[in-house]
């Protein structure tokens, strides 16, 4: 072998051997099976369940478990799982090193494949959640099925148009909107909460800005009959997550024109 086939082959560079790492989707998988589902299903039918495990609460533990895996966790299964982002790394490192041009990353969100493909995913997570639904209606938990499937499916719309941002925007993007859609479920039932107990004022129409507050509402009490709470349940995040996907369908067109 020739000193030029020995050059050739020398090791790629550290960013071309980055790998997925799924640790943290997979412990959140794991939480949710070992713990969660079982803590909502079978903690209403014990003797003596715990305030919030009550059977009266059960439909609305499981609505806001689904909302908050929808939103702050499946919607970034590319980021976590698949290595989309490190790949496309890895592979335009290893182009560049071989001193060609880098090909458009296969994943870029810049077509309807992908909205399909993440529709399909919501169904399949939607007929997962409706035997616990159904479980947690049958121990006495009360759940009105229309109202909560609409909401639902905008919450879909919503974490789709997240996760097409996410892969669109790239960098450090999944991170902020992960840390964003966290403060997003848990923020506004907290300030609520801390506004109560030390002022003592209630913020309702900020407590409705939580897609688990909007959710569980949705199925516990539903259809609004208010307009903000109309506004915030059905309309706002739907149209939140169409921008969202405008903006990632967008830069990920505009990412694959400049290494074209």
């Amino acid at each position: 072998m020739s000193r030029a086939d020995a050059g050739n082959t020398a090791p790629a560079p550290p960013a071309a051997r980055t790998h997925a790492r799924p640790w943290m989707f997979v412990a959140w998988c794991v939480w949710l099976l070992a713990w969660l589902a079982p803590a909502l299903l079978l903690g209403p039918a014990t003797p003596d369940p715990r305030p919030w495990l009550e059977p009266a609460s059960a439909s609305s533990a499981v609505l806001a478990g689904a909302a908050l895996f929808l939103v702050a966790a499946w919607s970034f299964w590319p980021a976590l799982v698949l290595g989309n982002l490190a790949g496309q790394a890895g592979r335009a490192t290893q182009a560049e090193a071989r001193g060609g041009s880098p090909r458009p990353p296969r994943g870029t969100l810049a077509g309807a494949r992908p909205i399909g493909l993440s529709a399909m995913e919501v169904l399949v997570l939607a007929a997962l959640a409706a035997p616990m639904l159904v479980a947690a209606r049958a121990v006495g938990g009360r759940l009105h099925v229309w109202p909560a499937a609409a909401t639902g499916a905008g919450l879909a719309v919503f974490a789709i148009g997240i996760r097409m941002a996410a892969e669109g925007l790239g960098g450090g993007a999944p991170r902020r909107l992960m840390a964003g859609a966290l403060l997003l479920a848990g923020g506004p039932p907290a300030v609520c909460y801390a506004a109560a107990e030390t002022i003592g004022p209630s913020l309702p129409w900020l407590l409705e800005v939580s897609p688990v507050v909007a959710l569980v509402e949705a199925g516990t009490v539903g259809w609004p009959e208010e307009a903000w709470s109309e506004i915030a349940r059905l309309y706002l995040w739907p149209m939140v997550g169409v921008v969202l996907g405008v903006v990632g369908m967008l830069s990920a067109r505009r990412s694959a024109r400049r290494v074209s």
